[in-house]
């Protein structure tokens, strides 16, 4: 198939977290569609010539360096025991917190989950593009305002996520 002529936007997105081997799984519903990822993959070391770059300049590969990402969302929910809630993921409570096990397996120090971001390509013949987001750790912020929002920091221990198209 040629490169596609369709431009991408943000109603072609979804994302989804998920436990370990995806056992349990959430839909982000009322999202903003600003979904964004960060690939450091790796640090690049300058090796200069008594302070100069040189030509061609000496540069390697350092350490390695995670993924990093964010996203919005409305607050809708905080918690509840029989259903899981992007609340509950933020906060490792309700039932995220008591059956959600983490993808660094049940006696992983750090909970991290898998998130996947799927853009829609079938509706526009073509095949849908994925990438997946491994052990991420979750972090953000709960916001008061019209609507009320969070914002959902991630971070992938991986240097590339998996491509999927």
């Amino acid at each position: 198939m040629a490169y596609s002529t369709i431009v991408k936007t943000k109603r072609d997105g979804t994302l989804v977290f998920a436990d370990n081997a995806g056992a349990n799984t959430l839909t982000v519903a009322f999202e903003a569609g600003d979904f964004s990822a960060d690939f450091a993959m790796e640090g690049v070391q300058e090796f200069l010539d008594r302070g100069r770059h040189s030509d061609p300049p000496s540069i390697r590969y350092s350490d390695d360096a995670p993924i990093t990402g964010s996203f919005t969302c409305y607050l809708r929910d905080i918690a509840d025991a029989t259903y899981a809630t992007v609340e509950e993921i933020l906060l490792q409570s309700g039932q995220v917190g008591s059956t959600w096990v983490s993808t660094m397996g049940a006696n992983g120090e750090v909970f991290t989950l898998s998130l996947t971001w799927t853009i829609e390509g079938t509706d526009h013949g073509e095949s849908d593009h994925v990438l997946t987001f491994p052990y991420c750790a979750i972090r953000g912020s709960m916001a008061e305002g019209d609507p009320n929002t969070l914002t959902i920091n991630f971070t992938s221990f991986v240097n590339k996520p998996s491509v999927i198209t």
